[in-house]
Order: C-alpha cells, then structure tokens, then sequence
C-alpha cells in the first residue's frame, strides 16, 4: 500500500495551494491524504475536538475527496511538534507544508513551524510556494555530488517519474582573487567535469533516473548557478539535500538552501539524507 501523503496547515487560506498540490500528488500515487491542523495549547479550539473538526472541515477546497481518500486530525500540541510526529506515526512518504507570507518581489517567509518542520522531519518535505495547476515536469536539482544529494535526486526522481531533470553542479577557482593564470581556471574546471562525469556514472544514481537528467557544470557559486537555472529554464520545483542531523537533532541545511528556501520563486523539495 502507497503511504499516506501528510499536508500541514494552519486554517488561513494561503494553504490552499499546499492542501491542492499535496492533493493532486496523492491522486497520482494512489495515496491517503492526511490532513493535520495542530491546535495550540491556549487557543480557541483548544479543548474543543468536534469544533476543530468542524473547523478543520470548514477549511478544505471543494471537491477534495473526489476519488481520494482524506483523513483530517486535529490533534492539540505545539503544531511543528505534532506535524513531525504524525508524519512518523502514520508512516507519511511526504510532508507539504506551505509558506507563512511572500511578498511582491518574490521573497518566501517560512515562519517559524514550516522552519522547524524541514529541520526535523524523517521525511521530505515540500515547501509549495505557487498554486499548482499541473504536475511537476520540471525539476531543477542542486548537487554537490555527494551521496546525499543522490540521494534527494533519487526520491525525487521515483517521486515525479515523468519529470525531467537539470542536475546543476557550480565550480569556481578557490581564491580566485589571487589566482590569475587562465590554465588554473581550465585545470578546475576540467577537474569538475570529470567529478560530475563520474557522479552521473555512477550507481548512485538510479538507471532510469539517469535517462532523464541533463547535467549541467556551471561557473559560480551553489546559489548563483541554481538561480541562473532557475531564470533560464521554465522549471516548476527545485530539489534540494539536507546534510543529516547534528546531535541537537537539527537538520542542516547550510547557506545556500536557506537562501533558496526564501528566495527561489518555485516549489522546493527538501530531502533528508535516508536512515535519519
């Protein structure tokens, strides 16, 4: 049996797009759909289940069970707490949460609950940020060439099996200020290539997978060169790897996620390396 797909919200109607997209993806996979509001400790419907139904019930877009199967909860607790913790106990494959507010030039507010969601869930995590109107074709995808970022390429790839895929792999000359020879540049880069060759050779990367990817080795920093995909190709979700989970249990994401979290203007896919 598909596992439950688990979409977060807080009852405003800037979820709509999450609760539509996690929709649309459970169609597809044949999956549950979890419905979660989390009721803080305090608040009005604290205390109060049937009215949290009710009011959880109240917030769903027409004609969400036409041919799914939805289950709503709203359990009382610290919200990002219980979102994390539901998605363990009814084994989601996926949490989607959408973003607190965006403003007119494309900058995302997270909020607090959707931050601490992506630092602590076991699953990946889908920020929605666009309302979707079809499934995702166009993946963009951050690498580093490690295992984990294989790692995210793989899930998003048996996600999405249709879409297509821009693996983007930056390179720069360390001190480039001081490194003026033009060969220095050509040894990088050439080093670069033969690195991203080998990461797509790899068995990392699963064979059906590969068919679909274009790799591309681009000048510049992590941030700059997704960005510039991003602009130049008509891409509908970015995916991107954390890096596991310090002793703290806080997932690290590292700069560049951060910033594209906040900044990019698609959906993003944030992918916890497997077995955290």
């Amino acid at each position: 049996m598909t596992a439950p797909i688990l979409v977060a919200t807080d009852l405003s109607g800037r979820d709509d797009r999450a609760i539509d997209r996690a929709a649309m993806m459970a169609r597809s996979r044949g999956a549950t759909l979890v419905v979660v509001h989390a009721v803080r400790p305090g608040s009005r419907l604290a205390g109060k289940p049937d009215e949290a139904e009710a009011a959880l019930r109240a917030a769903m877009p027409d004609g969400l069970e036409d041919g799914l199967t939805v289950e709503l909860l709203s359990p009382e607790g610290y919200p990002p707490d219980e979102i994390t913790e539901l998605a363990d106990e009814v084994g989601a494959q996926l949490i989607v949460t959408g973003v607190a507010r965006y403003n007119d030039i494309g900058d995302y507010f997270l909020g607090t609950a959707v931050d601490f969601i992506i630092r602590h869930a076991h699953v990946p995590v889908l920020v929605v940020k666009q309302r979707p109107h079809a499934p995702y074709t166009r993946i963009v995808a951050g690498s580093d060439l490690s295992g984990t970022s294989a790692q995210a390429l793989g899930y998003a790839g048996q996600l999405l099996p249709q879409a297509a895929i821009r693996l983007i792999h930056g390179w720069s000359v360390p001190f480039a200020g001081w490194q003026k020879s033009k060969h220095v540049a050509k040894e990088v880069e050439e080093g670069a290539q033969e690195s991203l060759d080998a990461f797509i050779a790899s068995d990392l990367i699963a064979p059906e997978v590969k068919t679909r990817i274009t790799a591309m080795l681009v000048e510049g920093s992590p941030e700059k060169t997704i960005r510039a995909a991003i602009a130049e190709w008509p891409a509908d979700l970015l995916v991107l790897g954390s890096q596991g989970h310090t002793a703290m249990h806080r997932a690290f994401l590292g700069s560049t996620a951060e910033n594209l979290l906040g900044s990019a203007p698609i959906d993003t896919l944030i992918v916890p390396p497997s077995g955290e």
